[in-house]
């Protein structure tokens, strides 16, 4: 309700703002706009949030479950636990954060590097040009139900009884349940804001490591397909001449989307 241009007087286009000299504003205009940019550009999250890069992305290799992160006495791991959220997990598979991090971010930062690859990835999340112009139509179309319901049930033609109070609000709610359905279409194309953002730049390992979290899991989301970290082979001590465990790269398995 509060993103629709009836807030200010106006409705909406093909993206562009028309007003309606009948339609009284509600809230003044420049207060709208934040309101919803935040809304539009900055939707809710819902949860607790997570505080590694992979939580819950990284699969166990063993039972396929997502796995977790906590601190260990060699320092912070992921690892497949049993949890509320995921009972059966099997606790077989535990690794480094920063081993399977550096793993991972290199494979992020030269997928990104391959721009034939990653607008190829891009050009997968964008919604056709008919599908996007037919939406928009059917979006206009349903503002001026919206107007003329109003003008139905608050300012009849003479001689033309109101429309019932009941009846107005039956209707305008179907109006609005398909805006909603229309807009939650348009947003699965901004979903690829962050990978469009991305395209951008020329990365390297810190840049992206200096990225915000949140921002990169949502990126990690769109160009990682799959994330496995398979148990580690024999009983994970220290090798004759290191000094603590050997990390296997090969345990780590990332199938990129593109």
């Amino acid at each position: 309700m509060l993103t629709s241009p009836r807030m200010i007087g106006h409705r909406e286009y093909e993206g562009t703002l028309i007003n309606v000299e009948y339609m009284p504003k509600i809230i003044p205009e420049e207060l709208w706009r934040r309101v919803r940019g935040k809304l539009l550009d900055n939707p809710p999250r819902r949860g607790p949030g997570e505080s590694r890069e992979l939580t819950n992305i990284v699969l166990c290799g063993v039972c396929g479950l997502p796995m977790a992160a906590q601190m260990d006495r060699a320092g912070p791991v992921y690892l497949c636990k049993k949890r509320p959220s995921v009972p059966g997990a099997c606790s077989g598979v535990v690794i480094l954060v920063s081993n399977l991090d550096a793993k991972v971010n290199g494979e992020i930062v030269a997928f990104l590097n391959d721009p034939r690859r990653a607008h190829a990835l891009l050009d997968q999340h964008k919604l056709d040009t008919p599908e996007m112009a037919a939406i928009d139509a059917r979006y206009a179309e349903l503002e001026d139900d919206k107007l003329a319901l109003e003008r139905a049930a608050f300012r009849p033609p003479q001689g033309v009884k109101r429309l019932p109070t009941e009846r107005y609000w039956e209707l305008r709610t179907e109006i609005e349940r398909e805006q909603e359905t229309l807009q939650r279409r348009r947003i699965v194309n901004r979903d690829a804001q962050p990978l469009r953002e991305a395209l951008r730049h020329n990365w390297a390992i810190e840049e992206w490591e200096a990225r915000p979290l949140e921002w990169r899991r949502a990126l990690i989301r769109l160009v990682v397909e799959r994330i496995e970290v398979m148990r580690k082979i024999g009983h994970g001590g220290a090798e004759k001449g290191h000094l603590g465990a050997v990390h296997n790269p090969d345990r780590i398995k990332v199938k990129l989307a593109g």
